[in-house]
């Protein structure tokens, strides 16, 4: 059970990290508001594979 939960953390690190560097390379851009968590840095990392409580710039998402 160890090694399955070990697995998927590293597997969402990994996405994490992916999609961290896609963003560098600009393929994609985050849309949020100057002030969402996204933003801070080391939970920017985290921006593509935790979709939830992001603020865009008109408002909520």
């Amino acid at each position: 059970m160890r090694r399955v939960l070990l697995g998927a953390a590293a597997v969402y690190l990994l996405f994490a990290v992916i999609g961290r560097f896609v963003e560098a390379m600009g393929a994609v851009t985050c849309d949020c508001a100057p002030d969402c968590w996204c933003n801070k840095p080391g939970l920017s990392t985290l921006r593509w594979v935790f979709p939830a409580g992001h603020r865009t710039r008109a408002g909520s998402a």
